[in-house]
């Protein structure tokens, strides 16, 4: 961003209260700031930030509380058969109590389970890709700005040239119209006058709808308010045609397509290692203290309390995980490898991006600098003109001849100095200085 930078030059302006100045960097700045899906995207980090930390959550003991009060209606009987306790015939007796409660507390606590690393280390990798799509998003939106702010530069260059234009062209037909009135200027060349500067007036007017709607769209892009003043405070500078932008060719490779791609791949990897451990037991030791209370009423305090505990350890192997295995595996490893090609191709696919806007900055700084050129020459050239046509030295065709190609090689300024922003931004991309 910085060397991108180095190509605008810095004016001052006056600014009003309806007026907000602004450079390339403060509105890249704000629009980050203000884009409420670069908001939403961010919260994507801190749901995998709370993932992570479920997942060290599930060493923690698992402690439960539990009541249960049971009133029985009506007791289970039980039948003595006869002689069993010298009865001579068959009993049915009733059992227990009307009342039992039983207060219980449960903990259970992890021992061993053999893919807990793997599970931090995936929540890490995940991590790690939703702040490389975040960035990728950020790139996206501050590459979109960058453009409308360039346009807005190109639309508010266009309307200072068209409004030169009309008062060049005003001149000319004030000139016209004392020399028509002299009888030195033929009709044609006089109406031919008066076209050219409604021509000129109406082009600036356009000009001024279409910077208008630059500035328009700019807002939009910064989600600001569209009927905001922006005063753009960065130009085009000649140093900028200098720049060797080339040197920085080797941060291409940090560039975070690439970056997530190697994530991607890292968290294959993981995934695969996962369902392995998987086959491995876990071990929980376990353990319960109650207190369970019996009787036919509810006297929970004039009654004594009958405690009891455990404790335990408790293994589970999984076994229908492994008939499954290897087709999960097999999953991971073909998603792993895919990712590898894509990354590949995303590789040439970076390459020739380089190289296509390396050429592109190339030629379009060499545009730049041959029809600024031939405006000068042009502009000279009019200068001329004019004042032979003071003097009336010069045809009115000769003096409008002039002001065509002045005209002309505005135009081809215009849009040579356009190209060059926008290229000199898509090779900036292209480096990953976005």
């Amino acid at each position: 961003m910085q060397n991108l930078l180095l190509s605008l030059l810095l004016f001052g302006s006056i600014a009003t209260h309806a007026q907000t100045n602004l450079s390339l960097t403060q509105a890249l700045e704000l629009g980050l700031k203000n884009r409420y899906d670069l908001q939403a995207d961010a919260l994507n980090l801190s749901l995998a930030v709370n993932t992570v930390q479920k997942t060290r959550n599930a060493w923690l003991p698992t402690v439960t509380a539990s009541g249960n009060v049971r009133y029985n209606t009506q007791l289970q009987k039980t039948v003595l058969p006869a002689g069993a306790f010298g009865n001579a015939e068959a009993q049915r007796l009733a059992f227990g109590t009307r009342n039992s409660t039983v207060l219980s507390l449960d903990l259970t606590q992890p021992l061993y389970r053999p893919e807990h690393k793997t599970d931090l280390a995936i929540g890490q990798n995940t991590f790690q890709l939703e702040r490389e799509r975040h960035t990728q998003q950020q790139t996206n939106a501050k590459v979109g700005i960058a453009e409308a702010y360039l346009n807005v530069l190109l639309r508010e260059l266009q309307r200072s040239v068209a409004q030169s234009d009309a008062a060049r062209n005003q001149t000319y037909f004030e000139l016209s119209e004392g020399k028509h009135r002299l009888g030195t200027l033929p009709e044609a060349d006089f109406l031919n006058a008066r076209l050219q500067t409604e021509t000129s007036r109406q082009s600036a007017q356009t000009a001024e709808q279409n910077y208008r709607q630059a500035q328009a769209t700019l807002c939009y892009r910064l989600n600001i308010p569209t009927d905001t003043t922006l005063v753009l405070t960065d130009r085009i500078e000649n140093q900028s045609l200098t720049d060797d932008l080339s040197q920085s060719e080797g941060a291409v490779l940090n560039r975070t397509e690439l970056r997530q791609s190697q994530l991607q791949q890292e968290g294959f990897a993981l995934q695969s290692r996962r369902v392995q451990e998987g086959l491995k037991p876990t071990v929980s030791l376990y353990g319960n203290y109650s207190a369970q209370f019996l009787a036919n009423d509810f006297n929970y305090v004039g009654q004594p309390w009958n405690p009891f505990n455990y404790v335990g350890l408790q293994v589970s192997v999984p076994l229908s995980a492994r008939l499954t295995r290897r087709t999960n595996q097999q999953t991971y490893q073909l998603q792993a490898r895919q990712t590898e090609l894509r990354r590949q191709q995303t590789e040439t696919d970076i390459a020739h991006e380089l190289r296509q806007a390396r050429t592109d900055f190339n030629n379009a700084r060499t545009n730049l600098q041959s029809t600024r050129t031939s405006l000068d020459v042009a502009r000279q050239l009019s200068e001329l003109q004019q004042a032979q046509y003071r003097l009336g030295t010069r045809l009115y065709s000769q003096v409008l001849d002039a002001e065509k190609s002045v005209q002309a090689a505005q135009q081809s300024y215009l849009e040579a100095a356009y190209a060059f922003l926008v290229a000199r931004l898509n090779y900036e991309k292209a480096l990953g200085k976005y």
